[in-house]
């Protein structure tokens, strides 16, 4: 019988992790320690011990261990050895594949979302957008996502005085976006709605990074038919998970930003 991966595990070195994840929370003693990990004293001690010599963690003033300058030269070398793109396209693959829909990546550039990746669905349907194309903030499920992060006063500085639109669904005025901008904050997602062309819908959700921030969006683009509004919530709800599958690789832990 095959061994899990389980078996080849280094009972100090899991206990040493479960130490490390325990002061991602807050500051603890060894006494904390012990009795939350329920680890014994000597073993919880050496390993501290052992962690303190290589400035992974560091004693405070009134005896609570916290993490130290180590954990941050580790961060940073993943930081800057990250890619979005790179990052974020098998999330983006995996949403897609089986789907009729087109799955697209956004950063913010002077106020509009800029489209930085695109990857297709197995549908037939191939849609008109491209990287490197921009879209006034308030007509796309990748904008309403991107504003959620931004204050209500950027919001209103970013949008132009005349809201413009090619529909009858199309957003014309500033409350309107507003409310649109308050459904993200609330259910962690966007939708688009045929508001910049007829008979296509749109699904998007933010990306943020290890201090919290929104840095990105991604969306799903497919055609009415093929995304009833019975399927919102559902659909979204999925959106909003591979989001925030990217932001966790981009080291953001919800625990640390609530």
């Amino acid at each position: 019988m095959a061994q899990g991966t389980k078996d080849y595990s280094v009972p100090a070195l899991d206990k040493a992790i479960a130490i490390l994840n325990a002061l991602t929370e807050e500051e603890l003693t060894i006494g904390d320690l012990h009795g939350r990990l329920n680890l014994p004293k000597t073993t919880t001690f050496v390993i501290l011990n052992t962690l303190e010599q290589y400035q992974i963690i560091g004693k405070t003033a009134d005896g609570k261990y916290r993490l130290g300058p180590g954990v941050m030269r580790w961060s940073n070398r993943y930081l800057n050895s990250m890619d979005l793109v790179q990052l974020a396209r098998p999330h983006l693959q995996r949403l897609v594949e089986t789907t009729p829909y087109t799955a697209h990546l956004a950063v913010l550039v002077n106020q509009q979302p800029v489209y930085c990746d695109k990857v297709e669905g197995s549908g037939f349907v191939r849609f008109a957008t491209s990287v490197g194309q921009s879209q006034p903030l308030y007509r796309s499920s990748v904008g309403k996502a991107l504003a959620s992060g931004m204050s209500d006063e950027d919001i209103v500085r970013a949008l132009p005085e005349q809201l413009t639109g090619y529909t009858t669904k199309s957003i014309r005025s500033v409350e309107q976006f507003m409310e649109e901008v308050r459904f993200v904050r609330e259910h962690g997602f966007s939708l688009e709605d045929e508001e910049f062309e007829e008979g296509i819908r749109c699904i998007g959700a933010p990306i943020r990074d290890v201090s919290g921030s929104i840095v990105a969006s991604m969306s799903i683009t497919a055609l009415s038919k093929d995304l009833p509004a019975v399927k919102f919530m559902t659909i979204g709800e999925k959106v909003k998970a591979t989001a925030q599958r990217i932001s966790v690789d981009l080291g953001y832990h919800t625990a640390l930003n609530q």
